[in-house]
């Protein structure tokens, strides 16, 4: 590919123009290099964004992997130049045994012209006019020069195997060989959306952000803007861990009745389990865990390296301790916080929310839901506190069931309203209306295939499909009547007078009906011709969905073999860097 060089060029020296020459159109050119260089720059026809790898960006520069054909590459820009950082770098490359690019002149002109980037804010018109002279009428400047006016470049040729995540220390390191994240209001943009645009596969970290989601809920807390932030690595490996080993997953966050969070996560090949104790007492932290262990789910330790990750994947959803957002003055005390704030990792991680960690090796079950329904059956601060002890019970053993439909559970005993917490376990049944229809099918012609397997092969082979009142009177008909001893629905206030038959099942066959029209109800907005309107008083809700927590027990405890299997869980990756750890 042919290298266009005005383009490169007038990248690398439209800003100095600018600043030396003001509104004058006076054209800047770079002096020549040796044929060396110029042999080397040719490299820049064929670099390319590696989209296998993430831009890690900084309050400090820029990290940027690039490839050549099947050369990969790691380019560091830095936005200070000092004796300091070229000893670093040094240093880095003995310890690490890495090869660095003899000219960094090819990747100089891809990153100013690609990423826009930006002249160093101490860069004056004076040091710039000091360094351009005149030669047979051209304006020219050094090409070292030009390079420095913009920063520091340093370029990495990486084998296919070498983790990227090693290279982001030095991003994060400052003079005085501490490391950290920061933000400050002046930080450039990079043309990062005009990349992303234009590469949409590849994966943007940005350091800035992260640290802006430690901060934000401190400054939110003790109602202070924070301009600028550091927040001090005291292990430089913590960030690479949190980026690289740790992956949440987005798909599966749940919130608990206090807004405390649950979702799974991997690190190095291992599942594991990060809740939010925010629901809970002090007094409860004890039994919670103990709780948990007896489900084969083991805490481990808390490191700063989680904390990084969540807040990196979760931070709109973590806050402060309780303590703390009713005693601010107490995270002042600790913190400092003011404009300018510093902290380290560490101080920060102290005032936020108790979040623990534990293994999934050994669980009985996996599923944040199914974790989350064994905690709500247990503690009140669990779930909604009107729940009564009997949809508790029911709940309890259903759960003992094989594929026990964990996520509506949980979502009705936590829910905010007895509605709420009715459709939810509606929604089980919903899950059903498939088993009436193959359950007759089965009775009548027998064959192999349990129940949701044959719906399966009709539903692939034939595109069957059932109706839905019709479904749960099917469904309905197959529950005895005997099941809902304990609310008969004759007895249920808000559907007295209903009922024109009291046979067991023309009891069943109407209360599927009236059940179904409930459902409508508060599902649409507004009434339907089809469906009566049914005025549920408070005292009956309960008794409603306690008939429908009792219909689903039977259901998946006499008919276990014909229940729905739940899907395998394939956990969303929040990282593209996580999805193939072995790159970065």
């Amino acid at each position: 590919m042919r290298i266009q060089w005005d383009s490169y060029i007038s990248a690398a020296t439209s800003k100095l123009s600018r600043l030396a020459f003001s509104e004058s159109n006076t054209k800047l050119v770079t002096s020549e290099v040796s044929a060396d260089r110029i042999e080397a720059v040719g490299l820049l026809a064929h670099l390319s964004f590696d989209a296998d790898r993430p831009v890690v960006i900084g309050n400090s520069g820029i990290l940027v992997p690039l490839r050549a054909n099947n050369d990969r590459y790691v380019v560091l820009y830095r936005l200070d130049r000092s004796d300091a950082l070229t000893q670093k770098m040094k240093e880095y490359c003995k310890e690490r045994e890495v090869v660095t690019c003899n000219y960094v002149d090819a990747f100089f002109f891809f990153l100013v012209k690609e990423l826009d980037i930006p002249l160093l804010q101490s860069v004056t018109k004076a040091d710039v006019k000091a360094r351009i002279y005149i030669e047979n009428n051209s304006s020219i400047i050094n090409f070292d020069e030009t390079v420095s006016f913009h920063g520091s470049f340093f370029a990495w040729r990486i084998e296919e195997t070498t983790s990227f995540a090693n290279f982001i220390d030095l991003l994060t390191w400052q003079v005085g060989g501490h490391h950290c994240i920061e933000f400050s209001t002046d930080s450039p943009a990079y043309g990062i959306d005009r990349i992303k645009s234009a590469t949409p596969s590849i994966e943007v970290l940005d350091l800035r952000q992260l640290c802006r989601a430690v901060v934000g809920p401190i400054a939110i807390a003790t109602d202070k803007k924070v301009h600028q932030a550091t927040v001090i690595l005291t292990m430089p490996e913590l960030l690479g861990k949190a980026l690289v080993s740790i992956s949440p997953s987005k798909d599966e966050l749940i919130f608990g009745p206090g807004g405390g969070i649950c979702f799974k996560f991997t690190r190095e090949g291992t599942h594991f389990l990060a809740l939010s104790l925010r629901n809970f007492y002090d007094f409860e932290i004890g039994p919670v865990l103990s709780a948990l262990t007896e489900i084969g789910i083991n805490e481990v330790d808390f490191d700063a390296a989680h904390f990084l990750s969540f807040v990196f994947t979760h931070g709109q959803y973590l806050d402060v301790a309780r303590e703390f957002l009713s005693h601010p003055e107490e995270i002042d005390n600790l913190l400092d916080v003011k404009d300018t704030f510093s902290c380290t990792v560490e101080d920060a991680t102290s005032v936020y929310e108790n979040v623990r960690v534990f293994e999934l090796t050994q669980a009985s079950v996996s599923s944040p839901f199914a974790v989350l329904c064994h905690l709500a059956a247990k503690f009140k601060t669990a779930r909604s506190p009107f729940v009564p002890v009997e949809i508790i019970d029911v709940s309890k053993r259903i759960m003992e069931l094989p594929n026990a439909p964990y996520e509506n559970i949980y979502l009705s005993l936590s829910a905010s309203h007895w509605k709420h917490s009715f459709i939810e376990i509606y929604r089980v049944i919903e899950g059903l209306y498939y088993f009436g229809w193959m359950y007759g099918v089965k009775e009548a012609f027998g064959g192999e295939y349990a129940e949701y397997e044959l719906y399966l092969k009709l539903q692939d082979q034939l595109s069957w499909r059932y109706k839905e009142r019709a479904s749960i009177v099917k469904l309905f008909e197959i529950v005895p009547r005997t099941v809902l001893a304990a609310h008969d629905p004759l007895d249920i206030k808000s559907l007295s007078g209903r009922f024109e038959e009291r046979t067991d099942n023309a009891v069943m066959i109407k209360f599927a009906n009236l059940i179904y029209s409930i459902r409508n109800s508060n599902v649409h907005q507004g009434n339907s011709e089809d469906d009566p309107s049914i005025e549920v008083s408070a005292d009956c809700w309960p008794k409603l969905t306690y008939c429908l927590f009792l219909i689903v027990e039977h259901l998946y405890s006499a008919h276990t073999t014909g229940m729905p299997q739940p899907p395998t869980s394939q956990s969303s990756v929040s990282l593209k860097l996580a999805q193939a750890s072995h790159n970065f």
